[in-house]
């Protein structure tokens, strides 16, 4: 009788244990490499600025007249000086003077890896290595400042931290 008491009672514990250690939540489960921040929508307030509608047209800022524009306020563009040297492409695309950034790495075959893929797409990417040995890829190269940031609002679904680079 003993024994059985014993074991009546190691079991009611054994069941206790395992039935109040199950949650009652779902965990979703994320997979390996998955980016939680492109997932995450983002919500600006939008406001009224009055500015003059522009259009672009061969890398000449045309504007249309004074009228009220409802933009969305977005997060502040970052905008570099920094003194770079070109690694791979074109050199004629350092005489300009406002370059959109599109990825940093620290390894330069991360960075060739990036370039390829661009250029496969028909853009004219290029690598210049930075003083810190930075490798920054360049998707476009302008000598007007508010058309590099055009560049980055065209580009901003895919690549949402371009910034803008200067040659110090």
């Amino acid at each position: 009788m003993n024994k059985t008491i014993r074991l009546t009672l190691a079991l009611a514990v054994v069941m206790l244990a395992v039935s109040s250690c199950k949650t009652k939540q779902k965990i979703a489960e994320i997979p390996a490499g998955a980016n939680i921040e492109a997932t995450t929508p983002k919500t600006t307030p939008k406001t009224t600025v009055t500015t003059p509608p522009v259009t672009y047209n061969d890398d000449k800022v045309v504007t249309n007249g004074d009228k009220a524009v409802t933009n969305e306020v977005k997060e502040p563009e970052v905008t570099r000086n920094e003194n770079f040297s070109l690694v791979d492409g074109d050199k004629d695309a350092l005489t300009y003077k406002y370059y959109v950034v599109v990825g940093s790495f620290t390894k330069q075959t991360n960075a060739k890896g990036l370039q390829t893929s661009l250029i496969n797409e028909g853009n004219k990417a290029i690598i210049v290595i930075n003083e810190k040995s930075m490798y920054r890829v360049l998707i476009s190269s302008f000598n007007d400042y508010n058309l590099a940031h055009a560049r980055i609002r065209e580009i901003s679904n895919r690549f949402p931290d371009a910034w803008v680079l200067v040659q110090k």
